[in-house]
């Protein structure tokens, strides 16, 4: 389930525009999360908390890499490919 949130996470800092803080407030699968997305020295950091499990986070996104803690816990793993969605005309 966490690996899922992550990806979830990682899915957001792609998507979030290089500003200052960016902030993030969504709900995926059932996880309430709130935080920021913020650029520092070329490492996009996503900070925040998982309001449905009480579980704070902090994610370092650099060279295809996410690594931080989510709750405590060490994490590592690539960032995901995004999925593109296929459009047909109707």
């Amino acid at each position: 389930m966490t690996k899922l949130v992550l990806t979830a996470f990682a899915a957001v800092a792609l998507a979030a525009p290089a500003l200052a803080a960016t902030p993030l407030d969504f709900t995926w699968q059932g996880h309430k999360i709130v935080g920021t997305i913020d650029n520092v020295d070329g490492v996009q950091i996503i900070k925040g908390r998982d309001l449905s499990t009480k579980s704070d986070f902090e994610l370092h996104v650099k060279n295809g890499l996410v690594q931080g803690n989510f709750g405590g816990i060490p994490v590592s793993y690539p960032v995901p490919k995004r999925k593109l969605a296929k459009v047909t005309a109707g």
